[in-house]
């Protein structure tokens, strides 16, 4: 299976500004190219793709560009009532279902946990959008959780992201490097996907690294994982 993450920018494409506001001034169409990226990556029957920032609203009918016949896309609440969300998006019919997690207050809406069963090994997944002191320690807590097996998504925060991979009682492998860029305007390595140390899975993936989509202000990160 191939198990991706991608911060897609609200679908506003490589355009940010300094100031966190979201413009796209020449009016390009990403919402295509990044349908198109997530079509490509959904080709076998559990591949999976985690997205952050995903939006729906009178502007980006997201689940319209989609559709309803071919994904599931899971998400934790309502779109109108957040301005973004992190979501998982499957072809209908796949093995992964999405585990309930404790309410953490408003955040809700940027951490998704889903869970696949496969050759006797259950596999779960975390996926967030680090945006408040909150949410990043919410997620400390499942760095102690012998259950969930991979954590990724955006970071937003380089200083963390050192100190957890510097924390010898951390038992997870970070797949990218602080020489990978995926976020594109301030050229740093905030995306991330960590991995427990467990031969039964480590050994078993196949990194793809960093792919430039042009398409968003952050690149995507994706992996096979044979199981």
């Amino acid at each position: 299976m191939r198990i991706s993450s991608f911060n897609i920018n609200k679908f506003y494409g490589q355009y940010s500004a300094p100031n966190g506001n979201y413009s796209n001034p020449r009016n390009i169409d990403f919402k295509s190219s990044i349908k198109n990226i997530v079509d490509s990556h959904l080709k076998n029957i559990d591949d999976i793709v985690f997205i952050q920032e995903f939006i729906d609203n009178s502007y980006i009918n997201a689940l319209q560009l989609f559709g309803q016949d071919k994904y599931e896309i899971f998400h934790n609440k309502n779109f109108n009532k957040a301005k973004s969300h992190v979501v998982a998006i499957t072809l209908k019919g796949s093995n992964w279902q999405k585990k309930i997690i404790d309410d953490i207050n408003s955040y809700h809406n940027k951490i998704i946990k889903m869970e696949i069963t496969k050759s006797n090994i259950s596999l779960q997944v975390l996926s967030f959008h680090n945006t408040h002191e909150d949410i990043k320690n919410y997620v400390k807590g499942y760095f102690k959780d012998e259950n969930t097996q991979i954590i990724l998504g955006d970071f937003n925060d380089e200083e963390w992201i050192n100190d957890l991979n510097s924390d010898k009682k951390i038992n997870y492998k970070d797949l990218v490097t602080n020489f990978m860029i995926t976020f594109k305007p301030a050229q740093t390595s905030i995306d991330r996907i960590f991995v427990k140390n467990d031969k039964a899975i480590i050994n078993k993936i196949v990194f793809n690294g960093v792919t430039e989509t042009f398409a968003s202000d952050h690149n995507l990160l994706s992996f096979l994982l044979n199981i």
